[in-house]
């Protein structure tokens, strides 16, 4: 391998020796590293200007990174993913963030990893990604999707929407509610888990309905198979919705048509290491722990 792509939100967080340490590691490799910009200026305030860094802004300018990596929480992993996707590039998520489910490999492995990374000693998993389309057309076909979910929610706090889905054209249900969730099996530990949501594990061919404060106390969270194709309506009083893609919100009349599906391509992730993912479930969630005294 001959060059990676590091993408990252700058934080307190970051062990900045680790950091450095890795940069000289890829330079004594011959290694090139290309750095999203605003990462790099972030860097270069700590570094005191030390260094210079090759910098991108666009996907095209990465094209042929090997792999990518990503330093900080789940925010930063979705950003990265949204880049790289499109174009193939594995990604590989580093933990600097608060919780962290998508980025699970701790700052002090940095090195080790990147020299499996090197000798190609890793597995990739696929993660699957939802696609949306809409009439009229609101989002670009490579910029139309997202790894955790697609939320549809009110415009407005004091005001409930109406949402009329189908699954292949037979109608599921008409929510009343303050959204709704459609969210991937990686998705299932974020948003849609805050609003009572199952945990899914990554290798599931579903995807979930969650309600975001349904009026009906029946209403719950519905599995469905990711095969097939999720047409939405809307109505609401503002004659507005909102629309977000992993978090990436966007204001659109409730007239819009959307449809959704599992996208052709999905997320390569790199796995390098044998932490397992029940084992990030049980270190995020404090699945078994026990702080009372016996």
């Amino acid at each position: 391998m001959k060059q990676l792509a590091l993408f990252g939100r700058w934080t307190h967080r970051i062990d900045r020796s680790i950091l450095n340490a890795w940069k000289d590691f890829l330079d004594n490799q011959g290694v090139s590293l290309l750095v999203e910009e605003q990462f790099a200026e972030a860097w270069s305030k700590v570094v005191g200007g030390s260094w210079e860094f090759i910098t991108f802004r666009a996907r095209r300018e990465i094209e042929q990174a090997d792999v990518a990596f990503v330093i900080g929480g789940d925010g930063a992993f979705l950003d990265a993913a949204r880049v790289v996707a499109p174009i193939g590039i594995p990604l590989v998520g580093i933990h600097a963030g608060r919780l962290g489910f998508l980025t699970e490999v701790p700052q002090e492995k940095l090195i080790p990893l990147t020299e499996s990374v090197l000798h190609r000693r890793y597995t990739l998993d696929e993660r699957s990604l939802l696609q949306i389309t809409t009439e009229p057309p609101i989002f670009q076909p490579e910029e139309g999707f997202a790894l955790n979910e697609v939320t549809f929610s009110k415009s407005l706090t004091v005001e409930m929407i109406l949402i009329d889905v189908y699954l292949n054209g037979e109608l599921i249900n008409t929510y009343w509610a303050d959204g709704l969730i459609v969210a991937t099996p990686t998705g299932s530990t974020a948003y849609s888990l805050a609003c009572g949501g199952p945990i899914l594990t990554p290798q599931c061919a579903n995807f979930l309905l969650t309600p975001i404060a349904p009026h009906s106390l029946t209403i719950r969270t519905l599995v469905i198979p990711d095969s097939g194709v999720l047409s939405l309506t809307f109505r609401s009083h503002t004659g507005q919705i909102q629309i977000a893609l992993d978090g990436k919100t966007t204001a659109v009349p409730d007239t819009t048509a959307v449809a959704l599906r599992k996208a052709q391509t999905a997320l390569k992730v790199v796995r390098a290491s044998p932490k397992g993912y029940f084992e990030t479930l049980r270190d995020r969630l404090a699945w078994g722990s026990d702080r009372r005294e016996w």
